[in-house]
């Protein structure tokens, strides 16, 4: 078990200790709004499980941390907690990124983000508590989430890469019985 890689607005981090208790025994997890996936990464895996969310940053995010965890770091070795770079990164359109950019961009930008908001995000400043984005452990805490990714197979990332599913079609396409749906979208 891991902690969730990003904050996220609606996210169950602080949840966890009440929600897990009441998880029914489950061979398949099926999460179609998994924005930060608080519920996935502090449990523990199951035999099958899929993540999807409408918000295809946010899985090409999960997609790059799975199968490119060391490129995914290494645009961050000369990185900065600023705002200058952090309105810089907000006006970067995406889709002149690679994926690798594209993850890295929209990870910094939830990490520096006042309230982990997607839209109309503005720059979070603290000063009653440490940043939560420290880059000196940046590699120990997302080699966390790598490793939880790795473990869990996904039909999202496995037969549909950089895509998001609607409700309809990622639930129509699982095959195994019974599986344990968790669905609380905002």
């Amino acid at each position: 078990m891991s902690s969730p890689m990003i904050p996220w607005v609606g996210g169950k981090r602080r949840l966890i200790k009440q929600i897990l208790p009441h998880f029914p025994a489950h061979q398949c997890y099926v999460e179609p709004f998994c924005g930060g996936a608080a519920l996935f990464f502090s449990k523990s895996p199951s035999k099958e499980e899929v993540r999807n969310d409408i918000n295809g940053e946010l899985m090409n995010l999960y997609r790059v941390v799975k199968v490119h965890l060391e490129e995914f770091m290494r645009q961050f070795k000369w990185a900065l907690s600023s705002r200058q770079l952090f309105e810089w990164h907000q006006q970067t359109p995406p889709h002149t990124l690679s994926d690798i950019q594209r993850a890295a961009r929209f990870y910094y930008l939830q990490q520096l983000a006042f309230g982990g908001r997607v839209r109309g995000q503005s720059f979070g400043t603290a000063t009653t508590s440490p940043r939560r984005f420290n880059l000196l452990r940046l590699e120990e805490q997302l080699s966390q989430a790598h490793l939880r990714l790795s473990d869990a197979t996904s039909e999202v990332f496995a037969g549909l890469p950089q895509k998001s599913l609607t409700l309809n079609y990622c639930v129509g396409r699982q095959p195994l019985p019974e599986p344990d749906f968790r669905a609380h979208p905002r």
